[in-house]
């Protein structure tokens, strides 16, 4: 063997393989074909927690459970509990840990709260309870889990 791939090498390996041929066009975004599928329409995954996308006044929640807690919030907000409410709000920890939390409420004395929105399911994530854990003892913030 020369040790040179050539175009000629790869459609005798492909043919050899049974797979198929890869496409080098200037557009990645082309439709990529694994072996063995075809024209078969692909099911939408299941999430890992079994929860459904909620879309509530063009909000859009990951779960049923989360956009119900907006609901409750929104209706709270309103009737002047607190000042505001921000969604999805990142807050970094140590080792460039990320956590996202789902919902911040501001309290009329300027204190907040962390809410997040989980199942029994959920809260068992070894990921979760360290990223909670970690909140708590580095920045003194202590997630409420509703």
């Amino acid at each position: 063997m020369s040790g040179e791939f050539t175009e000629e090498w790869l459609k005798a390996y492909c043919a050899r393989t049974g797979q198929p041929m890869p496409r080098f066009d200037k557009n990645p975004s082309h439709d990529k074909v694994r072996p063995g599928e075809g024209d078969a329409p692909t099911q939408p995954r299941r999430s890992k927690y079994g929860n459904q996308r909620t879309e509530i006044d063009g909000e859009v929640y990951d779960s049923k459970h989360e956009a119900e807690i907006a609901k409750q919030l929104m209706y709270r907000g309103g009737c002047g509990e607190f000042k505001a409410v921000a969604r999805q709000v990142p807050f970094f920890l140590p080792g460039g840990v990320k956590y996202v939390a789902d919902f911040v409420v501001l309290l009329p004395d300027g204190s907040y709260q962390v809410l997040d929105a989980k199942s029994e399911a959920t809260k068992q994530n070894a990921v979760y309870r360290l990223k909670k854990r970690q909140m708590r003892e580095c920045l003194g913030i202590e997630i409420q889990e509703v």
